[in-house]
């Protein structure tokens, strides 16, 4: 799915240099046209009578026309030039298209480091500097359809303090190559049960797309980047395995071989955070740098 951005580009590159071409054919001066006609119509008098080319001198006034004719030439070349890189330009920026095909998802979830239960809840404990706050996540049995994926329903809960509260829906589904896409979040947040804040996108409503959360093959990504949140102006995570042999350990127990991401933003360029993901329970550690930023650590796991 990733790959059909590179067959985007090779085709944004050749209706690029075809619209250059056409751009300086239609660009050019009508004088410029004129001459070009008078040049053709020289030169079939040429070759019909010489001796007559050289009795007027026409041979003289093409030179001419032609000195004339070439800086405008190379006026449209380098504009041509100038629209094709800012083209390209644009393109780069906008190039995320992941190709998104409803037939190659598969229910249920079947990734080791990304598993969703039905009716499972993890819990974990989150502090940031002197603050702390529990977090849950509960798979529910929901689902939605999002670009004619059907995405099932998972939902965060954040309760810092009694006051504070923030309750969020994440929807995802995976393909059949095992990779898990993020389709879809709506957050809100609560302040002594007045809503302060929300913050929400859905693939395919203005301009969101969805991310891949998780690889079906991690290795494969190693050190490489790959989009895994794309909502513009509100959400643009990008993430890269760094390692799949990690040992962590946190209050619910200590974990080897575990799959170590790096996240950031790209409106957030200065702060990264740090996933760690075990075989058959998911995520058990996020660290969010510089210092002082917030830590979050499995502490329990439950069934209904």
């Amino acid at each position: 799915m990733l790959s059909q951005k590179n067959h985007l580009r090779s085709f944004a590159m050749v209706v690029t240099a075809l619209f250059s071409f056409l751009l300086a054919v239609e660009s050019l001066p009508l004088a410029a046209r004129d001459e070009l006609k008078k040049s053709h119509a020289v030169a079939t008098v040429q070759v019909v009578d010489p001796d007559f080319m050289e009795q007027t001198g026409e041979r003289s006034d093409i030179r001419r026309q032609k000195s004339r004719l070439l800086p405008s030439l190379l006026g449209l070349a380098v504009a041509g030039a100038v629209v094709a890189v800012l083209v390209l330009k644009v393109f780069k920026k906008t190039g995320y298209n992941p190709h998104i095909i409803p037939l190659d998802f598969v229910q249920g979830f079947s990734n080791p480091y990304f598993p969703l239960v039905a009716r499972q809840t993890r819990n974990y404990a989150v502090t940031s500097g002197a603050s702390s706050a529990q977090l849950t996540v509960k798979v529910s049995i929901h689902t939605k359809l999002i670009m004619g994926v059907l995405c099932l329903g998972v939902q965060d809960q954040v309760l810092a303090a009694p006051r504070f509260f923030e309750d969020t829906w994440r929807w995802y589904a995976q393909d059949l190559h095992g990779h898990v896409w993020y389709f879809a979040r709506e957050t809100k947040k609560y302040d002594f049960g007045v809503l302060t804040g929300e913050w929400s996108w859905q693939a395919g409503i203005d301009g969101a797309k969805p991310g891949m959360i998780m690889a079906g093959q991690p290795r494969d990504y190693l050190n490489k980047e790959y989009r895994e949140e794309y909502a513009p102006g509100v959400e643009e995570d990008r993430a890269q395995v760094l390692s799949l042999n990690e040992t962590v350990t946190v209050p619910y127990g200590t974990f080897s071989n575990c799959l170590k991401i790096k996240v950031h933003s790209d409106l957030d360029p200065g702060r990264s955070e740090y996933r760690y993901y075990a075989t058959g329970i998911g995520l058990i550690l996020s660290e969010t740098v510089p210092a002082g930023g917030r830590r979050l650590e499995l502490v329990g796991i439950s069934n209904e």
